[in-house]
């Protein structure tokens, strides 16, 4: 939805000047449970009469909503996952932030949602925020603190409306500690890698479909197919059985080509059943700067007759590269995971072991270390959080704005 003119005027935009700060107060005490959360929460509201609202940041707490927002009836929301590391000097640095903030925009306005500001000024608010939680953010390879940025629609979305867009939005931003550190060690050169249940009872995307947004209502409706015992599940699509991704993050083979080179594979994002990850990304420039001799793959050990090829993978050619050893691994990567290694597969009752290869350990260790703010890849993608501490109320008056 365009954010630029309601009515004739000008909508407001993002804007980080007008932030209002609440501190916490001296009698803050974490409830019981969820002492693993972030302190504070940003908040920016949306209505498309007047545009964004006051940023806020204050103590984290409950949201209310009316029982028929869009929300709560419809699904209306989308979301991002992204992470803050510290590094062994003690600041902190967000990863390609840029990209996370442009993916959100995308599905945003799959959704009749907000969809226009300025990735700078929500920046930094983000940075701000992190700031603040710097005390929290652990120090070690594989830990982290989880951001979770989500917008959804508050007004009311019961029934026929006349356009198919909001009346009213919210941004908020919250965080929690160390997801997705359970499965880190899954590259270790002695781990067997995760378990993946090949699912074929439920479809998570089709072309056409919404597999490529970020959208809450892709991944609450299909968690149930998890099966005990198996890490995640590994969607499958077609009559032919194509993988497209495991659990909610993005999948590679790596498999030996007839002519002696090493392929990186994984599904294209052209039918748009898969989510263009920001970890993906980012594997597959570094992977093709080294192949095309641009830049040397930051940590050594990957050779140089490699290719990244993007197509459909099915099932029974993962089997058929497993009886001919064609087969030399196979990875997942994403933002909670950052790349882990899969062990096993089953399909149609049966079970199929996947080789282990030293190049996984070697991509998520470089990942890692980009974030961590160990290498430096040459390419600006980690950012360095700028210290903020602010005492008291800060920034313009709180303002209280209802939507006319």
């Amino acid at each position: 939805m365009s954010a630029t003119k309601a009515n004739g005027h000008p909508l407001a935009t993002i804007n980080a000047s007008s932030l209002y700060f609440t501190p916490l107060p001296p009698t803050h005490v974490v409830s019981p449970g969820k002492e693993s959360h972030g302190r504070y929460m940003l908040t920016i509201p949306w209505n498309r009469v007047s545009g964004w609202g006051q940023p806020k940041i204050g103590p984290r707490q409950d949201l209310t909503f009316d029982p028929l927002a869009g929300v709560l009836q419809y699904a209306v929301t989308c979301f991002e996952g992204m992470k803050c590391y510290k590094t062994d000097q003690g600041d902190i640095r967000l990863f390609r932030p840029n990209k996370n903030f442009d993916r959100l925009k995308r599905s945003a306005a799959r959704l009749g949602l907000p969809c226009e500001w300025d990735n700078d000024e929500l920046l930094q608010l983000f940075a701000k925020l992190m700031a603040l939680e710097q005390p929290l953010v652990p120090n070690t390879d594989g830990s982290n603190l989880y951001i979770r940025p989500t917008l959804l629609e508050t007004s009311e979305g019961f029934g026929i409306k006349e356009d198919a867009y909001a009346g009213e939005a919210l941004l908020y931003v919250v965080t929690t500690l160390n997801l997705g550190k359970g499965l880190y060690p899954s590259s270790e050169p002695d781990s067997k890698g995760i378990k993946l249940d090949a699912c074929k009872e439920f479809i998570r995307a089709w072309p056409g479909g919404t597999g490529s947004y970020k959208l809450g209502a892709n991944y609450g409706t299909v968690n149930i197919s998890k099966k005990p015992g198996y890490a995640m599940s590994l969607w499958l699509h077609g009559q032919e059985d194509f993988i497209s991704e495991a659990g909610a993050m993005n999948v590679f083979i790596i498999k030996e080509a007839a002519d002696g080179y090493l392929e990186f594979t994984t599904m294209s994002l052209s039918n748009g059943i898969v989510l263009p990850g920001v970890t993906r990304e980012s594997i597959i420039e570094l992977l093709e700067d080294h192949a095309s001799g641009k830049k040397d793959f930051p940590i050594d050990g990957v050779p140089k007759k490699i290719r990244v090829v993007e197509r459909d993978i099915s099932m029974p050619e993962i089997i058929a590269g497993l009886e001919d050893g064609s087969l030399k691994g196979m990875f997942g990567c994403g933002t909670g995971v950052v790349v882990v290694q899969v062990g096993e597969i089953q399909y149609q009752s049966k079970t199929y072991t996947i080789p282990s290869n030293p190049i996984i350990k070697i991509l998520r260790d470089t990942i890692t270390g980009i974030q961590r703010g160990k290498i430096d890849e040459g390419k600006s993608w980690s950012f360095k959080v700028p210290e903020w501490n602010p005492e008291g109320k800060e920034g313009d008056a709180e303002e209280h704005v209802t939507a006319a």
